[in-house]
């Protein structure tokens, strides 16, 4: 056929039937081409909240009403993080021997503070060879603190600061002496923890130094828990004569945490907490198990700070609130 000799009509026919087959073709390349895009970067985690809102509109015929409106608000996993630092670093002390002159030594490891009143928990390799210490909180502030004595067959150990009278805080308006208080860690309402669940670790000598990590696998023992949750109260010397009959019960917990955290990084008694800012382990230097950092689980130390008491005893000499 020769297409100088097409007629008009032709002519648009043939157009029509190139336009398509190049669109045919094109849609063919197209989809070849999306099929094989690879897989996109994981990205960073993000955590979708949702809160409720309620706002009281006035009504004329029942006086007031109630809306509630669902507001979903995405948290990324890095604000989590940072939250979690900055609420805990005001618990973490540095504990440090004292020497024949009364003065801070060579630095022996971290601890957290779980009380208001002072009681310092830490690894018991920090406090094996020594009895009293210096501790220096976050803002720079020593004190003199000595060990408490307990029956503990854990990898942890308690020591409390001793307040002279030169550390208070001035005076209420009523006239009275206030007593320096500190800020305790948060610690978790139920062991829940979970292979791969993010952790971190705040350490340092000099300076202070951050670890993030994921808990890649868990080392099991059977323990006594007490039949009593270690709430706040508790640990701020609420406790009274009824924690001395505290049924007890045995369970398999979690005694040790293993996670990916370079043990190169990280001090003996270091704290680890998850993101929400709340302690699930004490870091153990004793039990390093190749180029991993492992953590005592804080499961295993609940039963002990029930058994402490909390209170104005005369092994502890702890002031009482």
């Amino acid at each position: 056929m020769d297409i100088e000799h097409l007629t008009k009509m032709q002519i648009v026919l043939l157009t029509l039937l190139v336009s398509f087959v190049t669109s045919i073709a094109t849609g063919i390349i197209t989809v070849t081409l999306m099929n094989q895009v690879p897989p996109a970067v994981t990205q960073t985690l993000n955590r979708v909240v949702e809160r409720t809102v309620e706002r009281v509109v006035p009504d004329k015929s029942q006086g007031a009403g109630v809306i509630t409106k669902e507001v979903t608000i995405v948290v990324k996993e890095d604000d989590l993080i940072t939250d979690s630092i900055g609420k805990n670093l005001k618990s973490i002390v540095k504990i440090t021997k004292k020497t024949e002159e009364g003065i801070a030594g060579n630095l022996l490891g971290l601890g957290v503070i779980v009380s208001n009143n002072g009681i310092i928990m830490t690894d018991l390799s920090v406090t094996k060879d020594n009895s009293t210490f210096i501790i220096e909180t976050e803002d720079g502030h020593l004190f003199n603190a000595n060990i408490i004595e307990t029956e503990n067959k854990k990898q942890v150990s308690f020591i409390f600061i001793e307040k002279s009278e030169d550390d208070k805080d001035g005076k209420d308006s009523k006239g009275n002496i206030q007593e320096t208080l500190f800020s305790p860690i948060a610690f978790p309402d139920a062991n829940t923890l979970k292979l791969g669940q993010t952790v971190i670790s705040i350490t340092g000598g000099k300076r202070t130094n951050v670890s993030v990590g994921i808990i890649s696998g868990f080392i099991e023992d059977n323990i006594e828990k007490a039949n009593q949750s270690l709430d706040t109260d508790i640990l701020n010397e609420k406790a009274t004569n009824d924690a001395k009959d505290i049924s007890q019960e045995t369970i398999k917990t979690s005694s040790i945490i293993k996670t990916n955290i370079d043990k190169n990084n990280i001090i003996a008694g270091s704290p680890l907490t998850d993101m929400f800012g709340k302690i699930i382990g004490i870091a153990t230097t004793d039990l390093f198990m190749e180029s991993s950092a492992v953590f005592i689980s804080v499961a295993d130390v609940k039963n002990i700070l029930l058994d402490i008491n909390l209170v104005n005893t005369e092994t502890t000499k702890i002031k009482k609130q």
